[in-house]
């Protein structure tokens, strides 16, 4: 990258280029269902965006985290010399692949696909579909507190093994509380709130030794109010939208009122999915990846 760190990318399959960008706690692994049954006929560049995955260590360089990941991707299309490639992000990867078609006026993306993020991600007087929708104020609030109780230690760079037992298990609370929102069945939920208080596992899933990036990303929600109206009223490319219309962590009535700001947009409901079409509808998922694929 431009700051001379280095991020994983996986580079898998041959033909048109295209670029997935993953959600926050996720990492480019989990895109691998879905690419291998399309690799034949497509050429599929998946990072971990740093933070995550293989890029755990990679630190970020900006306070606005989705402009540093911006940054990034315009640095990977400039390294590959692409000049046309379809851009898809989901979640957080949404917002980012957002903020660089904000930051670099779409350049070098032909068609764009955009999987279960509000174009807002805080409530205000005209908005009420942001992150977790109705319990906006709510969670934002408990976000601030669990941020601003452990920027002591991020700052004192304290290891996560260091942290006073109490905040981490805080730590995996809330991050339970989350993962939970993202999934649509109440067994599901049930269990990844279970798994979450299992600290030995969690930290196989959601390595550690990086811990702080995690609340870099939740203060950088609350401190940058990311707000992607504009954005997408400036796109002159196709967008496709997968709503889950299930989705309790982005309602499905903020996601949809998208369109109403886009001048080619298709709409692509998926009506028993909640933020994790990928897991929740994954046949249909992929059917319509590769339908986006081949657009």
């Amino acid at each position: 990258m431009r700051d001379d760190q280095t991020i994983f990318v996986r580079d898998i399959g041959k033909g048109k280029p295209i670029i997935l960008l993953h959600g926050f706690g996720m990492h480019s692994v989990h895109w691998l269902p879905f690419v291998y049954p399309l690799a034949r006929k497509f050429r599929f560049l998946i990072p971990d965006l740093r933070g995550f995955g293989r890029s755990h260590l990679t630190p970020f360089n900006r306070a606005c985290i989705m402009s540093n990941y911006a940054d990034d991707l315009a640095d990977l299309l400039a390294h590959y010399q692409f000049d046309s490639v379809k851009l898809a992000g989901i979640s957080m990867g949404a917002i980012a692949a957002l903020q660089y078609q904000k930051r670099y006026n779409h350049q070098s993306i032909e068609r764009y696909l955009h999987i279960d993020q509000a174009p807002r991600c805080i409530n205000g007087e005209d908005w009420f579909w942001g992150l977790f929708g109705a319990e906006n104020d709510i969670r934002l609030t408990r976000a601030r507190q669990l941020v601003q109780e452990l920027e002591p230690h991020i700052e004192a760079e304290t290891p996560y093994q260091i942290l006073p037992p109490r905040i981490r298990r805080r730590i995996w609370q809330e991050l339970g509380d989350f993962f939970a929102a993202a999934l649509s069945r109440p067994t599901q939920k049930a269990i990844f709130k279970k798994v979450c208080t299992l600290e030995s596992l969690m930290m196989h899933l959601l390595p550690m030794q990086n811990w702080p990036v995690y609340i870099n990303c939740i203060k950088a929600y609350l401190e940058q109010d990311y707000d992607m109206l504009e954005t997408f009223r400036n796109l002159k490319i196709p967008v496709s939208l997968v709503v889950g219309l299930k989705s309790e962590m982005y309602p499905c009535g903020g996601q949809l009122r998208i369109a109403d700001h886009v001048q080619n947009c298709e709409i692509i409901p998926f009506c028993n999915s909640g933020h994790t079409p990928l897991i929740d509808q994954p046949f249909k998922f992929l059917k319509e990846l590769g339908r986006f694929a081949s657009g």
